[in-house]
């Protein structure tokens, strides 16, 4: 069981490698992400009606209500190419070149519900256990040159809340005055000009963050917690609910998967599955959403027509090219 995905800063996604005539950039960091609110923090509220019930084994091919409301990875990409193109036209304008590297562009965004209710698969579990696989695989850095200071303080520092720049941002390169944020942050400001801000907002995350924490303590979705637990019970384990058997601390003290972590991780898929956990806890969490989005809808609709102005203006920054 997994969390729901953190916010995500457009902005953060162009920090990637960078091919220039003097070197290339390090990696990017990966963008801060805010906390989910404890369950205890959050008002009353009676659990929604839901329909009828799928039996999911997983549910990666779902969508959830509030993904209409939050960039998707192909979004992303879309924002990530235009900003590209605007940083180029910028950095030229101080007499330096870069281009990219193949593959550094924004990375693929999965959807919200792939890995949400974790682990689902058995194939994976019976490799992996409770550890997740690398994402990298056999890939290692390719190593390089560090960024030049030059094209450090050119690139600056972006635009942060309420559209300013880090404190300690240059303000000129060689005598001419730099755009507040760099040219980082000259491409965030045309960006969204039209609206967006360049990142999913703020009100999309917390029902994303509070459906998911709503939902665990729904009375329905206790109850196959229950189900799951009689069924890991009969196998010889103990846990209350699949997040106890995922968090057990013997896991994360090994590098990697033991026989019995791995034997734990298969057994908690297949009594998910006897049990209907993902099917329930969908449709569920799915319910909270709606009645959450019904109560932010106003704050909703204009996100989602700033997020189409953003992405519209975007597509034709790329397809006009550098």
């Amino acid at each position: 069981m997994t969390s729901p995905h953190r916010g995500r800063s457009l902005a953060a996604l162009l920090l990637v490698p960078l091919v220039l005539t003097a070197g290339c950039a390090s990696g990017p960091a990966a963008p801060a992400a805010p906390a989910a609110r404890p369950s205890a923090s959050l008002t009353p509220m009676d659990p929604p009606p839901i329909g009828d019930v799928p039996r999911l084994t997983e549910a990666g091919d779902r969508t959830l209500p509030i993904e209409a409301y939050l960039l998707s990875g192909e979004q992303f990409r879309q924002y990530d190419a235009a900003q590209t193109v605007l940083v180029a036209r910028c950095v030229r304008g101080f007499g330096l070149e870069y281009s990219r590297p193949p593959g550094s562009g924004a990375a693929p965004s999965q959807s919200q519900t792939a890995h949400r209710y974790d682990p689902v698969e058995l194939a994976d579990v019976s490799v992996h256990g409770y550890h997740a696989p690398d994402p990298g695989g056999a890939r290692k850095p390719s190593g390089g040159a560090s960024m030049g200071a030059e094209l450090t303080t050119v690139l600056g520092t972006g635009l942060g809340p309420g559209g300013k720049p880090a404190p300690g941002s240059a303000t000129e390169f060689r005598g001419k005055g730099l755009p507040p944020g760099g040219c980082v942050g000259a491409a965030q400001k045309e960006l969204t000009s039209r609206g967006g801000t360049g990142r999913d907002a703020d009100v999309a995350v917390g029902i994303n963050y509070e459906g998911f924490e709503r939902s665990m303590t729904d009375p329905r979705v206790r109850t196959v917690f229950q189900d799951w637990s009689r069924c890991m019970g009969d196998r010889g384990y103990s846990y209350a609910t699949p997040g106890d058997a995922l968090k057990d601390s013997r896991w994360a003290a090994a590098a990697t998967p033991s026989a019995e972590e791995i034997a734990t991780a298969t057994a908690d898929v297949d009594c998910k599955a006897r049990a209907n956990v993902v099917g329930v806890w969908f449709t569920v969490e799915t319910a909270y959403e709606d009645e959450l989005i019904r109560q932010h809808q106003a704050e909703l609709t204009a996100v989602r027509a700033g997020n189409d102005a953003m992405l519209e203006l975007a597509g034709s920054v790329a397809a006009a090219g550098s």
